[in-house]
């Protein structure tokens, strides 16, 4: 009975310590960029807050939430890029959309982040005394 006992015990530590291996392998993953803002530039994780204002044509918004969050919002007419894109000679490729972001401080730094499309959200986080 001591045996049996003893065993069960073992395997009952040992899948504990499996399953405890695996969830810290997960969030070990989700590593940071090495970068001072960290992105969400998925639609479906960016705040619904478009729709408490009107947001006009070749316009952008950028406003601090309350979580140390930086909204922006973006808002570019097609027949625009077109035209920007002809005056740069380049393709008007909805992938070569990226948002670039400034941050002031000591030093200045910019990060881009791709967003591809031409209206859209998105939020990043903020850097304490940083503008």
């Amino acid at each position: 009975m001591t045996p049996l006992l003893f065993i069960s015990i073992v395997i009952v530590v040992l899948t504990m310590l499996f399953y405890w291996v695996l969830d810290t392998a997960e969030k070990d993953t989700q590593s940071k960029r090495n970068s001072s803002f960290a992105f969400e530039a998925a639609p479906e994780l960016a705040p619904q807050f478009a729709d408490a204002f009107y947001l006009a044509r070749n316009t952008m918004r950028i406003k601090r939430s309350h979580d140390d969050y930086g909204l922006v919002y973006w808002n570019l007419e097609r027949a625009r890029w077109e035209e920007i894109c002809a005056q740069n000679q380049i393709n008007p490729d909805m992938r070569r959309i990226f948002l670039r972001i400034n941050e002031t401080g000591i030093q200045y730094h910019y990060n881009d982040m791709w967003v591809g499309t031409i209206a859209g959200e998105s939020r990043f986080l903020l850097e304490p005394q940083k503008a």
